[in-house]
């Protein structure tokens, strides 16, 4: 069943399964915690589970302040304080691996471990096509569920009984992905938690970036998926879960059941 509590002005719709050490999921931008439909039950297993929709999106509401990753982040603080959670751990897909990004620059103290899937550090890591592309669309009202912005749809009415505030909310959202992030290397020398950084070979994310990113974290692991694209949650989900669990919860931390023990 679905909580709700509001911080920073806005009301997050979130959910909490399993026992464990409290680890957070952030989905990707106009998207919501449907993305980790096939993560949840697996990850449930061996932590706490919180698996949140940003402001705006998915069941979570709207507010009048521009969305940005910062403000995201300081919801994600907010949140584990209502919840009494003083250590997190985070898996985070594109725009929600950039929030988690943020918040460990943020708040390093609350960080356990990350896990960032499709992230960037910084706007330049895509081609100017595609953020010309982004910043310049505007919807026509086409449903057709393939491509952009159609895969967003059905996350968009998860939360909505209509598509009438559509494409008011991808105009918000193009602001964010065609200016933002801007981090520095020096940025990332301030994430102080592991970091495992996961990218498909076939990722929008420049593979230079991707490299940058990690060789610029102070202590971080990088898996490459291949035939990976920026959906590897959902075109190799048992893949992303095996990896994502070995780093969150070595081998030496479960007993023979596979079973996390203090």
């Amino acid at each position: 069943m679905s909580r709700e509590v509001k911080v920073n002005g806005v009301r997050l719709n979130f959910v909490v399964e399993g026992a464990g050490a409290p680890l957070y999921l952030l989905h990707g931008g106009m998207e919501s915690r449907k993305s980790f439909e096939r993560q949840i039950p697996a990850f449930a297993q061996h932590f706490t589970v919180v698996a949140l929709d940003s402001r705006e999106q998915g069941q979570s509401g709207p507010s009048d302040e521009p969305v940005s990753y910062e403000l995201m982040a300081r919801d994600v603080f907010a949140l584990a304080e209502h919840l009494g959670h003083e250590r997190i751990s985070i898996v985070g897909s594109s725009d929600g691996a950039i929030t988690a990004l943020t918040l460990a620059m943020q708040s390093p103290e609350l960080i356990e471990r990350l896990v960032l899937l499709g992230a960037s550090f910084h706007v330049d890591a895509y081609p100017d096509g595609m953020r010309e592309f982004i910043r310049d669309y505007e919807w026509d009202g086409s449903t057709e569920p393939t491509g952009y912005p159609g895969v967003f749809l059905e996350h968009y009415l998860t939360g909505h009984e209509n598509l009438d505030g559509f494409g008011a909310l991808l105009t918000k959202m193009a602001a964010l992905w065609t200016s933002s992030p801007t981090y520095s290397k020096a940025d990332l020398l301030k994430v102080e938690a592991p970091v495992l950084v996961i990218n498909g070979d076939r990722e929008d994310t420049a593979l230079w970036h991707v490299l940058e990113l990690y060789e610029g974290l102070p202590d971080a692991r990088l898996f490459v998926v291949p035939e990976g694209t920026h959906y590897v949650l959902q075109e190799q989900p048992e893949l992303v879960n095996d990896v994502a669990l070995a780093f969150l919860a070595p081998p030496l931390e479960r007993d023979g059941a596979g079973t996390r023990t203090e």
